[in-house]
């Protein structure tokens, strides 16, 4: 066929791929709907070009079996999406990761900051000398974790 007898062969099928989009649940006013219509054209293009004239394409291929092939065509397009098009770069896991970690800290210490001006002031000494790290026993240390754990786990 002649690309111009193509292109209104394409026209005059436009129904069709309508049609075929609606039945995968892709509209219009989604981000990618012109594109499956292209592809639909396109794949509707290839098929029909080989045909020397429109009568023997339709005498070969009726609407039901174009209806399935541009179907799954779609069907398989959908589910097997390009990896290239969901990759993700090292450099932005690793910022991701760096900022969730930074999340997590700046999370944790406005927890503890809270629950820290909630004790009472002989309780902020004790947490204070632990983190100081000050000349305490190993008695004294086991007893200030106990009570600020007991503590801890009442103001959360």
């Amino acid at each position: 066929m002649q690309t111009k007898e193509l292109d209104q062969l394409v026209q005059d099928y436009q129904r069709l791929f309508y049609k075929v989009l609606r039945k995968c649940s892709i509209f219009p006013g989604q981000p990618d709907y012109e594109d499956h219509m292209q592809e639909l054209r396109l794949l509707f293009f290839l098929k029909a070009k080989p045909y020397e004239t429109r009568g023997l394409f339709e005498a070969e291929n009726n609407v039901s079996y174009l209806y399935r092939f541009l179907l799954w065509s779609i069907i398989d397009k959908k589910r097997k999406k390009d990896p290239k098009d969901h990759e993700v770069n090292d450099e932005e896991v690793l910022s991701l990761q760096q900022a969730e970690t930074n999340f997590n800290e700046i999370e944790l210490l406005d927890e503890f900051i809270t629950v820290y001006n909630h004790l009472l002031a002989k309780d902020q000494r004790k947490v204070l000398a632990l983190l100081e790290n000050t000349e305490l026993s190993r008695q004294n240390r086991h007893r200030y974790r106990m009570r600020l754990r007991k503590l801890f786990k009442e103001n959360r």
